[in-house]
């Protein structure tokens, strides 16, 4: 009982030593050694970090994001390392890319071409208010053009053409219509001079020529003085152009034309155009040199004639 007494005794003691070292020199991880009671400055521990989520967004193609998912362990007040465990999670995703080319529509205009050529045909156009004839044309018309803009022929189809007009006492007017445009000619009769002309010529026209786009011609003259005839007379010319300006023309060919004092509906007696008009004046050309020819000849035959009676003598 002596000898378990003592082991306990020494078991004590041991114990005892133990605690006192222990309380006179704290564990290292917590603080720097020293001795209870130092001065030295204690060293403060950080706050816990608090835990971040930290989320980054990659776009890829075909908008396909990659969530990447940081994750900060809070450190313990004990410790003086801090320990970041950061787990990524990168989903990945198998995509098929399908490249679209988006297709233009095309959208083709069609410059308006020329018609075809087309014969130059005569034409009867007439036009009555009331039953009684105001205005009568025979011709074959066309639109000459030639300028920077467009160079063509158009010719009038007397087959597509509807006429209107307007009449009175001393004014007429005839208006020749088609898909294309129109032609207008307006007459006036002068009872002092006796004499019937046209003054006014109008050509509207929208007409895709040899250049292959529409060209628009709108001229109007009021001022004139054209196929100048005698009341109730018609005019007549085989060709005569009216000149509109900037390279235009409005051709009469064939042409045969009256307004006012018709009788019977017919053509009145034909006052002929300068051109088709006959030239006397190379007729009496010819015929003065002819006479001068002959004066000369018969001058010449008498001086012949005397010379020879001169050279026998009086028996």
């Amino acid at each position: 009982m002596a000898g378990v007494s003592f082991v306990s005794l020494l078991v004590a003691a041991f114990i005892l030593s133990s605690e006192l070292t222990l309380a006179q020199n704290p564990p290292a991880s917590v603080v720097p050694p020293a001795m209870f009671g130092s001065t030295a400055a204690s060293t403060k521990i950080p706050a816990p970090t608090t835990a971040t989520t930290v989320h980054i967004t990659t776009t890829a193609i075909h908008n396909t994001t990659a969530h990447t998912n940081a994750t900060t362990t809070a450190v313990p007040a004990n410790a003086t390392t801090a320990y970041v465990n950061i787990t990524t999670t990168a989903p990945v995703q198998n995509t098929t890319a399908t490249l679209t080319t988006p297709h233009s529509a095309h959208t083709t205009t069609h410059k308006p071409q020329p018609t075809p050529p087309t014969n130059l045909t005569v034409g009867n156009y007439t036009y009555k208010s009331g039953g009684k004839l105001c205005v009568m044309v025979l011709a074959a018309i066309q639109v000459n053009v030639s300028n920077s803009k467009a160079t063509g022929l158009f010719i009038v189809q007397p087959n597509s053409v509807t006429v209107a007009g307007n009449c009175d006492a001393s004014t007429s007017n005839i208006d020749l219509k088609f898909k294309e445009g129109s032609i207008s000619l307006g007459f006036v009769k002068n009872d002092t001079t006796k004499k019937v002309y046209v003054n006014t010529v109008a050509v509207n026209l929208i007409y895709a020529f040899s250049n292959g786009g529409l060209y628009n011609i709108s001229k109007t003259n009021t001022s004139l003085q054209l196929f100048s005839m005698e009341v109730g007379h018609s005019y007549s010319c085989k060709s005569e152009p009216v000149f509109l300006g900037d390279g235009i023309n409005l051709d009469f060919s064939k042409q045969k034309i009256q307004a006012f004092n018709f009788i019977n509906n017919q053509f009145g007696p034909v006052d002929l155009c300068k051109a088709d008009q006959p030239n006397y004046k190379v007729a009496i050309a010819v015929g003065v040199v002819l006479i001068i020819l002959i004066v000369i000849v018969v001058i010449a035959y008498l001086i012949s004639r005397r010379k020879r009676t001169d050279g026998y003598q009086t028996l």
